[in-house]
């Protein structure tokens, strides 16, 4: 029995393939810094993202608030 030959791949296809093999098969250099700049980015992030996250809380209350001002405060039930 033979075996069945690969598709023939497009260009993109190949090249996609060929960069997977070279990811998969060298490791990246890493330098001395690379630990403590991971941190501090890290550390960045989370002191803005607490900050949005309570402004998105917010907005969302919001707006909740004035859907419910606009349906004329009228609840679940009432005609």
């Amino acid at each position: 029995m033979s075996e069945p030959s690969e598709p023939s791949l497009e260009p993109a296809e190949s090249r996609a393939a060929e960069l997977l093999r070279l990811v998969g098969s060298q490791t990246p250099a890493v330098s001395s810094r690379f630990t403590a700049e991971l941190v501090e980015r890290a550390r960045r992030q989370r002191a803005v993202a607490v900050p949005m996250r309570a402004l998105g809380g917010l907005v969302a209350a919001i707006a909740t608030a004035l859907v419910g001002a606009a349906r004329g405060g009228r609840g679940p039930g009432r005609p």
